[in-house]
């Protein structure tokens, strides 16, 4: 197909994808005259793969090619290219041992993650987040403990399992990782929003407790 046709089946730009091809983010095509090339579906799914890191994930350049460098090394077992995705999500952030609550928070999540036998990274950016917010909440007075999300650590580990299942059944490692990517992004932000439907829907009920039949009261 001509570059024409890969925009269209990618829903990327001409421009953008010059640049990829620049960038040496993608592989070039088949060369058929001085300004002509033909591409095929591994430009397509490859595109795809770039869309989803810099437009659902929102890495900057630097990480998408870190992700690809990791999709493109067959000698990186696909555990670690997940692990180059979920690591790019996100910055690690400043050192902890300035601060004594942060880093005892810190403390207390390695080991709630150790009792619950999560084999995480050193250097993945998510335990020190989860640290950062728990933090935070106690600043702001609520006594907060890590076993308070037992509830819902159970529920993300369960549905991660099949996440990952899932993922990882792909015939191709790029379509493998987008999977990871899109996945992982869309459904934080979907569970973002039910949580805060749910915090309004709670707050109504309990508003109109005294009208409300016991019916209406449940939510249902």
């Amino acid at each position: 197909m001509r570059v024409s046709e890969l925009s269209t089946r990618s829903a990327v730009p001409i421009s953008s994808i010059k640049y990829y091809l620049r960038e040496g983010l993608l592989h070039s095509g088949v060369r058929t005259a001085t300004n002509q090339a033909e591409y095929g579906e591994s430009h397509v799914r490859r595109l795809g793969l770039i869309r989803s890191m810099i437009e659902i994930g929102e890495l900057p350049l630097a990480r998408v090619r870190a992700v690809l460098a990791a999709v493109d090394d067959d000698t990186v077992t696909l555990h670690d290219a997940f692990g180059a995705v979920m690591h790019g999500l996100d910055d690690l952030p400043d050192a902890h041992d300035t601060d004594p609550d942060l880093a005892a928070a810190h403390h207390e999540v390695i080991a709630w993650m150790t009792d619950r036998h999560w084999h995480i990274d050193p250097a993945a950016p998510a335990h020190h987040r989860l640290a950062e917010l728990i933090t935070t909440m106690r600043r702001f007075g609520l006594p907060v403990s890590l076993t308070d999300f037992d509830a819902a650590a159970d529920h993300a580990e369960s549905a991660a399992r099949g996440e990952v299942a899932y993922a990882r059944a792909k015939d191709e490692r790029a379509a493998a990782v987008e999977s990871m990517i899109v996945g992982t992004v869309i459904t934080e932000r979907i569970l973002l929003e039910i949580r805060r439907l749910s915090l309004e829907s709670a707050s109504f009920h309990l508003e109109h407790a005294d009208t409300l039949s016991p019916f209406s009261r449940t939510g249902d």
